[in-house]
């Protein structure tokens, strides 16, 4: 058992303590929410779409969790471009993480730079500070980090198999983003599909931060199990599910468009 102990990465202990604390919100939060299931109560939700992959009750939870930091931000004042630029660069961090195989820290990355992202829009409108500039400047910093992160991903598995399925998925991120940015500029609103944004991050920071947690206590039972499994399953489906999105909002859009009368474009 010593000898075990003796051969965990030191990060492995501050990740193991970050995600207990995850954990025990989640059980929290459930609780709250069993006991009030008005709580907590947001409008913004009911106008975002939601998938098999990512449900509202997850949503629901990280809003409740973050809130703390949203009500900080806003009396120190922080602009929407403050939380906008700190995404870019915590999931560019998050690509360097996976460079140097730290698959936990890297997928809190992950996780964090999304919820700047999420708090960059939200301040925006608490704040009554949303405009054309900051909504432009948050998608193209949002692709740069998504990017970055992904194509530190792609390095980490250079020699292997898996690295395909890492392209796949820059492919398959990119097309899901392009085909509604065009859609929007043909006049048709596109949010269909499964693997949207939201859910790549979500599937991508968790499997990233629980694969080393797993693997050390399922290695004693299946000791040919790599260590990164979960994370290999997650990037199979991210590049396989972001592929099959592109390819239905593009169907999608495209029977919308041929609804419309042909002098209308």
């Amino acid at each position: 058992m010593m000898n075990w102990l003796k051969q965990l990465d030191p990060l492995w202990w501050p990740l193991l303590g970050i995600n207990v604390f995850a954990l025990s919100t989640v059980l929290i939060f459930a609780a709250i929410r069993k006991k009030n299931p008005k709580i907590p109560a947001l409008d913004e939700l009911d106008r975002r779409h939601h998938s098999k992959f990512l449900n509202r009750w997850f949503k629901e939870y990280w809003y409740w969790v973050t809130s703390p930091v949203e009500k900080v931000a806003l009396k120190l004042r922080l602009s929407p471009n403050f939380f906008t630029t700190l995404g870019f660069l915590i999931a560019a961090l998050g690509g360097v993480f996976y460079f140097y195989n730290h698959l936990g820290l890297a997928g809190w990355c992950v996780i964090l730079g999304g919820t700047c992202d999420m708090f960059d829009g939200r301040i925006a409108r608490l704040t009554q500070r949303s405009s054309a500039s900051g909504a432009f400047y948050d998608s193209v910093m949002d692709r740069f980090g998504e990017m970055l992160c992904l194509m530190g991903l792609a390095a980490h598995y250079r020699e292997t198999w898996v690295f395909w399925f890492v392209i796949l998925g820059v492919i398959g991120s990119m097309m899901v983003s392009y085909a509604r940015a065009r859609g929007e500029a043909v006049g048709v609103l596109c949010q269909e599909g499964a693997m949207q944004r939201p859910e790549r991050i979500v599937y991508l920071g968790v499997g990233s931060i629980f694969s080393p947690i797993l693997w050390k206590f399922l290695n004693v039972l299946f000791p040919a199990l790599r260590q990164d499994f979960l994370l290999v399953i997650v990037i199979v489906m991210i590049g396989v599910m972001t592929n099959l999105t592109a390819i239905h909002r593009t169907l999608w859009i495209y029977r919308e468009l041929d609804k419309k009368p042909k002098t209308s474009l």
